[in-house]
């Protein structure tokens, strides 16, 4: 209501940042008890209230005491921490510096000897340089050392590593003793200065062995003193920080429930008594009853004076889409959601995606065993769903695997059914009925060859009726088969997938009005897609049903079939097909030639009508209704009067601005629209593939598996030895077709089914260039993250300027 407004200018500012900032010192105190491994008591309930205004500063009070408190116990057990670590880095280096050292003095005197003037024979003094480095940066120093230093220097580090706890992090830290010795006082100068720049800790050791005894007996005792001391400070702030558990939930919801609404009522404006709060806000057809019975009860519980109502106003604006999902069904809109939101009232894909999107991952993933697996992970997330929908996890990827369970339930099924259909338990096949092929060979003849061949002219049993025959797994031209029914079974479902995607674009052409779409556009793009690829997917069906192996004409045998690549490769061209054989015929039917042509024809013509026609139409149009926008606003403001409506002339202004596209500008999206449909009906129909080539994959992984490692290692071998390790071999046979077929096989078809439901579907019909409606939810705002929330970016900023 009041976007003028700046946001420190709003009314309920200062209870909006009394709310963050009692929200920054629970979260502060959620840290702390992070650190010390103390547990939130999570009650996981949306009862406790918002705070009224009078008992804020109750509570305000309340926590800035317990912050106080666990501040002034945080500082002091650092401090404690600070002194613990250089007394302990003391005693590591007395401990382990010392020893190398030895019984003797480190003087001049007793290294050099005295001359006879009673001087040393050296100029300059002996330093001798003791203290402890990070073990990382334990050889760069040591380094840096010996060139400072010319090599005249004796440097060594202790033979053990101190693992201490950093004061400020409370994080392991390893390091290491050293002990230097220089002569000079210009390099123990210089060496000073590299130690400070490696943020090296030195301290001073002494140079007889009873100092050094004496010195480490007084650590002993200050270091058992200290832990004594931090142990008790460590008690009383963990029980201040439980004592906070207790309460941390119901005060978090309370103060999120407070800051939401206080956030919600700086968006409302004051009428002109300063009484009533006036704001405007999107509600569902369905929940406008609702709502108004909401408002008049809580009129009539607060007695007031006014009471609450509800007015429909017109507004230029576009609505928020809002899609009703159930459980079973938000998996999948959320699929929809994260390609783009719909615009309000345009067809929502989710639907239809709950059959395609698990028909085509089974089609990648056709297994009937694998696909058991998958029904029984989701069957189990079903079970335990009301647990863990009102307990709900913060791990990202457990979320996202229970958010899709019914997806993965329907992947599953889908999977089992075209398992069942290729026939593939485990890549063996299984024979429910007789098989199609029928054995006519004698058992001396079978016995002779390691191959024998069948062929369909003979006698033969009645077609396999339950998917791919059996036989087809023991045969040698297996892949070369199934190679080709998978291929142009991935072309039919690719091209026919395309068209229902393009015939959805008709509802929305329908709806939103847009009559010259259907005749400019839809018409000459299904005429399109229609006339090369449709007629490429009827030429396959006429391959399928006029060529068989079980015909004695020469001309419709299988030998004789044309190839339908070549056919439509010509057919583009515009270019003569030769026949396979030369007693063959070239083309399937007498005509085909001259129908091929004809369809060409079509689709070229389809083209710059797609260019074209709409820009052209639209220019028009738009010229006529921006002069009947310009004479609206004209006459409006001839006869306006200072309290005149300026919603009314800004609605003109949009609408003039809608209609004042150029010829240009609309010519060059027509084309960009016009060149990408034409490339992608090709490149959209060859992504299809990939249906072919990961069931191919899906399939030769399995058997490769089987064969090289449950088979070779464990079948074959007849031994007692083999009979135990035989449950070996199956446990590594499981755990790697579990993590490969299962696992990365079921990612990588998931992502592919996504791709062409998002690429090569929602393209022809779906924008997704609306914005979802938000409703105002206390469940929705407990559950999320507040750190880097907006509103308190306003608080954030005014407590830096003071």
């Amino acid at each position: 209501m009041t976007p003028d407004v700046k946001p420190f200018q709003r009314n309920y500012v200062m209870e909006l940042c009394r709310c963050a900032e009692m929200e920054r010192k629970l979260l502060y105190m959620e840290g702390e008890m992070i650190k010390d491994n103390i547990n939130v008591f999570e009650y996981n309930s949306l009862e406790p209230k918002p705070l009224p205004l009078n008992e804020i500063a109750t509570l305000e009070n309340i926590l800035e005491k317990w912050e106080n408190d666990v501040l002034e116990m945080s500082e002091h057990q650092t401090t404690l921490l600070k002194n613990y670590l250089e007394l302990s880095e003391m005693n590591y280096v007395l401990n382990h510096v010392g020893p190398l050292m030895g019984e003797s003095e480190i003087t001049e005197e007793s290294i050099f000897g005295r001359t006879a003037g009673g001087d040393t024979g050296f100029i300059g003094r002996l330093f001798v340089i003791t203290g402890v480095v990070k073990r990382s940066r334990s050889f760069p120093f040591e380094m840096m050392m010996w060139r400072v230093s010319h090599g005249n220097i004796y440097y060594k580090r202790a033979s053990q590593d101190a693992i201490l706890q950093d004061p400020h992090t409370g994080q392991d830290i390893r390091k290491v003793a050293f002990l230097a010795i220089c002569q000079g006082e210009q390099i123990s100068a210089r060496l000073e200065k590299v130690c400070s720049g490696f943020h090296v800790n030195l301290y001073h050791c002494p140079q007889t062995s009873n100092e050094r005894m004496d010195m480490m007996l007084q650590l002993a005792v200050r270091i058992d003193d200290l832990e004594r001391v931090m142990k008790k400070t460590k008690y009383y702030r963990c029980k201040a920080l439980r004592t906070v558990s207790k309460q941390w939930d119901p005060w978090m919801v309370q103060i999120k429930k407070s800051k939401a609404i206080y956030h919600t009522m700086n968006m409302f404006t004051l009428d002109i008594t300063r009484k009533c709060l006036i704001g405007q806000c999107w509600i569902p057809d369905m929940d406008l009853n609702r709502v108004e019975d909401v408002l008049a009860r809580v009129s009539e519980k607060t007695e007031s004076n006014v009471e609450s109502f509800v007015l429909k106003s017109d507004d230029s604006d576009d609505p928020p889409t809002y899609h009703r999902t159930n459980k079973f069904t938000r998996g999948f809109q959320m699929l929809i959601n994260a390609y783009g939101d719909s615009t309000y009232r345009e067809l929502n894909p989710a639907l239809y995606t709950i059959i395609t999107f698990p028909f085509l991952f089974a089609l990648m993933f056709g297994d009937f065993c694998h696909g058991f697996i998958i029904v029984a992970f989701a069957a189990w997330m079903i079970s335990v769903e009301k647990q863990h929908m009102n307990n709900p996890s913060k791990n990202e990827i457990w979320a996202i695997f229970f958010g899709g369970r019914y997806i993965i339930l329907l992947m599953g099924l889908f999977a089992m059914y075209t398992g069942f259909l290729y026939n593939e338990f485990f890549c063996k096949a299984v024979s429910l009925t007789k098989p199609y092929w029928i054995n006519t060979y004698e058992r001396e003849y079978i016995e002779r060859y390691t191959y024998i061949e069948l062929n369909p002219v003979l006698d033969t049993n009645p077609p396999y009726m339950f998917g791919v025959d059996p036989i087809w797994s023991l045969s040698k031209n297996k892949i070369m088969a199934l190679n080709s029914l998978k291929m142009k079974m991935s072309i039919i479902i690719g091209i026919v997938h395309m068209m229902f995607g393009l015939c959805l674009s008709l509802f929305n052409h329908v709806y939103f009005k847009r009559h010259y779409a259907i005749i400019l556009e839809f018409i000459p793009q299904i005429l399109f897609l229609t006339s090369l690829f449709f007629w490429l997917v009827t030429m396959i069906f006429m391959k399928w049903y006029m060529y068989s192996g079980k015909h004695t004409d020469v001309k419709t045998s299988a030998g004789c079939a044309p190839l339908i690549l070549i056919l439509f490769i010509d057919m583009v061209l515009l270019s003569t097909t030769k026949p396979v054989e030369d007693d063959c015929d070239a083309y399937m039917f007498q005509g085909q030639q001259q129908l091929q042509k004809i369809l060409v024809l079509i689709a070229v013509i389809c083209v710059p009508i797609l260019l074209l026609g709409s820009p052209i139409y639209l220019n028009r149009i738009y010229k006529k209704k921006k002069a009947e926008a310009l004479k609206k606003i004209s006459q409006f403001r001839r006869y306006q009067r200072q309290d005149s409506d300026k919603y009314a002339e800004s609605k003109i202004v949009k609408e003039i601005a809608k209609y004042s596209a150029p010829f240009g500008e609309l010519m060059i999206h027509q084309a960009v629209h016009t060149i990408e449909f034409v490339l992608s009906t090709i490149s959209h129909t060859a992504s299809y593939l990939r249906l072919w080539a990961l069931s191919l994959a899906h399939e030769q992984l399995s058997e490769m598996l089987w064969s090289m490692v449950f088979a070779k290692l464990g079948l074959r071998d007849t031994s007692r030895i083999g009979s135990i390790k035989i449950f070996a071999i199956f446990a590594v046979w499981a755990v790697f077709s579990f993590a490969i077929l299962v696992v990365m096989e079921g990612l990588s078809a998931f992502l592919h089914t996504l791709r062409l439901h998002w690429v090569e579907f929602m393209s022809k019909f779906y924008s997704g260039s609306g914005y979802p409606f938000k409703p105002f939810s206390f469940k929705v705002i407990l559950s999320r993250d507040t750190k880097d929330d907006k509103a308190e970016a306003m608080c954030k900023k005014k407590a830096t300027t003071h």
